[in-house]
């Protein structure tokens, strides 16, 4: 036999190829993180230097809301004992306490709300970040697979022998190309198997695969595979069932396409891997594989590309297909959500503490330190949310952003109260000099 129909479509280049997965656009901030992490090369490193980067350029706000909310915290308690007074004189009135209590806190230059600006552009900046990050980790896991799907196809048409105008393109291939024109603007391609050519294909590929088993004592040999293709091939052939002899053809191609598309991840997948983490992209999480099956990468894409469904899946499944030990192995095991927690409650333990006088004295029936006491235990409940159903590089995010906040609130404290007894011990001393504001 010479040649004969193998596949049709009336789209694509190739029936057997494999679609990219659209996606939406990305933001300024989408694509600034992306330069990032491209150009540090590691995504890891890339989430820390951003968070370090983005930290302090707000730091100024920062340190002016702590630096007022720690000066506030210092008024208050060196209005403590007026304060408590009030509190038992009027501890069945709030409305007459309340009033008091703004009374003397104008008399001593008291503002509870001076350091509310700059903690709400922290918070829109967060909210920012915090989008900007789970869009981009979408988009990074598409890309990812797009890559795999490109490798995939490179791989099937290496063995594209002649286009349709019967220009030779591979000397290795075996597949010929023909296209036929309808009236009405329509057309389908067909590709032709030119079995001698398959044959030498076949031949070559068994004896790189020998050569490879030589010289690589990790390469896992196709040989035993490539022996049974052959074999299906040949019957086929001495049976002349043709859908037999495609199929046979069409092993051969997905062999080399899924071995191409699984080689190119393994050898990319290490700059979005760290330590324990298999994607950085994923969540540090038991419930996650650093392979996902196709309806938890649906899942995941949702947002940045909300046009793939479930007919992709042979696709997803088929492009995947030498992934077997990335999509068995978990890709975390929390490390990063524990830390975030942890972290958070110590940041709000310790801002807490430092806001002990405004937290007692604020309410005459003390349900500001009870709410305080409640907010200690949500915020860190909320980080640990973010983490557990958003990627590793937010939770990564988060962690280096609190220990920055950590690190200069305890300077920032620290700083303030040395300079504040400074001043009160001045004033105790010249007792006309104007309060501290």
């Amino acid at each position: 036999m010479g040649i004969l129909s193998l596949l049709t479509t009336s789209s694509d280049p190739i029936e057997f190829a494999v679609e990219t997965v659209a996606t939406n656009n990305l933001s300024w901030l989408e694509n600034l993180i992306g330069w990032l992490f491209n150009n540090l090369v590691y995504v890891a490193l890339g989430v820390i230097v951003f968070t370090l980067v983005l930290k302090t350029i707000v730091l100024p706000l920062d340190i002016y809301s702590r630096v007022k909310m720690k000066k506030q915290n210092l008024l208050m308690e060196q209005m403590r004992p007026q304060m408590e007074k009030l509190q038992k004189q009027y501890a069945n009135d709030k409305d007459i306490y309340s009033q008091k209590v703004l009374e003397l806190q104008k008399a001593n230059g008291y503002n509870p709300l001076s350091a509310c600006l700059p903690m709400i552009v922290s918070l829109v900046v967060f909210m920012f970040v915090f989008s900007a990050f789970s869009t981009y980790s979408q988009y990074a896991n598409v890309t990812v697979y797009n890559n795999m799907v490109e490798e995939y196809n490179a791989s099937v048409t290496s063995y594209v022998y002649m286009d349709s105008t019967g220009a030779v393109i591979d000397e290795d291939g075996f597949l010929i190309e023909d296209i036929y024109y309808y009236s009405d603007g329509t057309y389908i391609i067909r590709y032709y198997i030119n079995f001698e050519k398959y044959e030498a294909a076949y031949e070559k590929a068994l004896a790189d695969d020998k050569q490879l088993v030589l010289t690589d004592a990790d390469y896992t040999s196709k040989a035993d595979d490539l022996a049974a293709i052959k074999e299906a091939y040949d019957a086929a052939v001495a049976s002349g069932d043709e859908n037999a002899e495609n199929n046979a053809v069409i092993s051969f191609l997905q062999l080399y396409a899924r071995d191409a598309a699984a080689t190119w991840y393994r050898a990319n997948q290490k700059y979005s891997s760290m330590l324990w983490i298999g994607n950085i992209f994923y969540p540090d999480s038991m419930l996650n594989k650093v392979m996902p099956s196709f309806s938890n990468f649906q899942s995941a894409v949702s947002r940045i590309a909300p046009n793939l469904n479930d007919s992709y899946e042979y696709s997803y499944n088929e492009v995947t297909a030498n992934l077997t030990t990335e999509k068995n192995t978990y890709n975390g095991y929390f490390v990063l959500i524990v830390l975030a927690i942890g972290l958070m409650f110590l940041q709000q333990f310790i801002t807490m503490r430092s806001q002990k006088a405004t937290s007692d004295l604020s309410s005459v029936d003390g349900s500001a330190a009870r709410t305080n006491k409640w907010m200690m235990i949500l915020m860190p409940i909320i980080y640990g949310i973010f983490s557990f159903f958003y990627s590793a590089a937010f939770s990564l995010y988060m962690i280096t952003n609190t220990l920055y906040s950590l690190i200069s609130t305890l300077i920032i404290n620290k700083v303030v109260t040395v300079r504040f007894d400074k001043k009160t011990i001045e004033q105790e001393r010249n007792p006309e000099r104007k309060r501290l504001k």
